[in-house]
């Protein structure tokens, strides 16, 4: 039987793609398959395949005309990840949807705890090695560099024994990047700062593989999710809330009420992070569930 082909379909967008390629390398984790990305525009179109054996996989709503048109195209089953909307969802053969946006039971719906990421468990993960990873204003929350800056004071005054590795987002303003580098100047070693602009591919990754202990600003839910997948104990560095019915709050509160993550005022009236809990493999866990269903009959015997 031929190799499967995974063909991502691209929208440029960096977090889209984490997602696709998080399921992808999951899907080849489990089984043997290459993999060949195809922008949404048309720019790169997925040649006709030797023989039919694989699945299109998209994320976000400008990936979904050309992932349906390859479906026809290729005779390929097609999956896209998040929401598309009841007339998108109509179009694939299954759709991977975040819990927190309360989509009602379906045979081609795979529900997720959050996004899916490129994330695995980690391997050496140390208890005195932390992440601190902030974010910024967004349409969920707003910010307070106040309110931040004394959280971060708090936590570089308890974790005594824990040397902090600190990075930000591209939405993190430069007003709290100078605020970041100050603290960085002032406690030297045990908080040592890398803006999001000056990480390499991957080294978000190759921290949460050394970091036991990750806090995370409630307002970067895809950061949250990614700690949680690597298994490390994750805190919530709050932030102003601009409502509390929108779905990304709802998934926190949901992460909040089951213990999964502990917000900074609990943490400090003296509710302790969680420890051993599963790390979050549901990237795995829906590579699984999309062999058995689209990949098997190309699979050999």
């Amino acid at each position: 039987m031929a190799i499967p082909t995974l063909y991502i379909v691209s929208d440029g967008k960096p977090g889209h793609l984490s997602q696709s390629q998080g399921l992808a390398e999951a899907i080849r984790r489990a089984t043997p398959a290459r993999v060949m990305t195809v922008d949404a525009d048309g720019k790169r179109v997925a040649p006709q395949p030797e023989k039919d054996a694989g699945l299109i996989i998209a994320a976000g709503h400008l990936t979904h005309a050309m992932a349906y048109a390859l479906r026809r195209y290729l005779g390929l089953p097609a999956i896209v990840l998040m929401n598309p909307g009841w007339i998108g969802r109509q179009r694939f053969d299954l759709s991977i949807i975040p819990k927190h946006d309360m989509v009602r039971p379906s045979p081609n719906v795979i529900v997720t705890e959050g996004s899916l990421n490129k994330i695995t468990p980690a391997k050496n993960a140390s208890p005195d090695r932390g992440l601190i990873m902030v974010g910024g204003p967004s349409k969920h929350h707003g910010w307070d560099e106040d309110k931040l800056k004394q959280q971060l004071d708090a936590l570089i005054t308890k974790y005594q024994d824990v040397s902090w590795t600190v990075t930000s987002s591209r939405r993190t303003p430069g007003s709290t990047d100078k605020l970041l580098r100050a603290l960085a100047q002032t406690h030297g070693q045990r908080f040592e700062y890398t803006s999001a602009v000056d990480t390499p591919q991957g080294w978000v990754a190759e921290q949460l593989d050394r970091c036991g202990i990750c806090w995370v600003s409630e307002d970067s839910v895809s950061m949250v999710y990614e700690s949680l997948t690597a298994g490390a104990q994750v805190g919530l560095i709050q932030a102003p809330r601009k409502g509390s019915l929108g779905r990304v709050v709802r998934g926190v509160d949901s992460l909040i009420e089951r213990g999964w993550v502990v917000p900074f005022d609990k943490w400090d009236q003296g509710t302790a992070l969680t420890k051993d809990r599963p790390a979050l493999a549901e990237a795995d866990r829906v590579a699984s569930l999309i062999i058995e269903r689209c990949l098997k009959p190309a699979m050999p015997a």
